[in-house]
């Protein structure tokens, strides 16, 4: 089986100096193949305009996408990068069309330890992500919460550049994403 993941910094494991980050500890556990298309900085917005054309040609069998918290930090006015409304119809939109050529699994975006008011933007993006998700027959994993209690996690980030955790939090979250049974259920799916 052969997954593609796609996102942002925290999809493509940025702080983790082995730079395995959570997809490779999760694959590698599971003996997945995968390729990683993750983008620092990017928004569900650019993940939306360009996952397709980067999964062309691949034939995955599955594909994982985890969006939204570059979208609830604030732009150069002071202003969030992406609003709620927008954010979840970015969301949509990617699950219509990623549903439509894999199984598809979205998982909850991440907090941003260094920033209190992006992660509680964040957190109440995670828990309105699940109904868009099952509206739409998309699995989904929300570890958003779990994520923001851990102290290894807050340590990490906060002991790196605020946002991105080293190897013990991206541990956590292939963790998390492992013992969840929405996940074991979609890779059998």
């Amino acid at each position: 089986m052969k997954i593609g993941f796609f996102g942002d910094s925290f999809v493509a494991g940025v702080g983790d100096l082995s730079g395995t980050g959570w997809v490779g500890r999760l694959c590698e556990a599971a003996g997945l193949d995968y390729e990683v298309f993750g983008l620092e900085g990017d928004t569900s917005e650019g993940v939306m305009n360009r996952w397709q054309g980067e999964a062309e040609g691949y034939g995955f069998d599955r594909l994982v996408f985890m969006v939204g918290s570059n979208d609830a930090l604030l732009n150069e006015h002071r202003r969030v990068t992406i609003n709620e409304v927008n954010r979840l119809k970015n969301a949509k939109a990617i699950m219509v069309a990623a549903r439509a050529m894999a199984p598809t699994l979205f998982v909850s975006a991440l907090p941003v330890v260094s920033d209190a008011p992006a992660s509680g933007r964040i957190g109440d993006m995670a828990r309105q992500m699940g109904m868009i998700a099952r509206i739409n027959r998309v699995s989904y994993v929300d570890i958003c919460a779990d994520v923001a209690a851990s102290d290894v996690w807050r340590k990490e980030a906060m002991a790196n550049d605020g946002a991105h955790p080293l190897e013990g939090g991206y541990q956590l979250v292939a963790d998390l994403i492992a013992k969840s049974p929405v996940w074991q259920e979609f890779l059998k799916g």
